[in-house]
């Protein structure tokens, strides 16, 4: 299970949600909205069970993105985890 949230820059249930002890136990990934080649914002992934995104959804619901607009901002963020996996794959073989 996975939730996408869209955060302006210096929202503090960033903070709050990293600081979770139920949600910062799962995945998280955090990404600069300009490195993904998209507006200035903070997308976080948190990827985990239902309770943690439930959890988060409680703390920062607000900025939770849905439908389409969530799967292409989760499909960006993976592809370019993939890609600096794959690059740290050849430097270290």
């Amino acid at each position: 299970m996975y939730a996408v949230f869209k955060f302006p820059k210096g929202a503090k249930e960033i903070d709050e949600i990293y600081k979770d002890d139920v949600v910062s136990r799962q995945t998280l990934i955090k990404r600069d909205g300009a490195s993904l080649g998209l507006e200035s914002a903070i997308y976080v992934v948190l990827e985990g069970s239902e309770e943690s995104v439930s959890r988060a959804r409680e703390i920062a619901g607000k900025y939770e993105l849905s439908g389409k607009e969530a799967e292409e901002i989760y499909k960006k963020i993976k592809d370019a985890e993939n890609e600096a996996s794959l690059g740290m794959g050849a430097i270290f073989g």
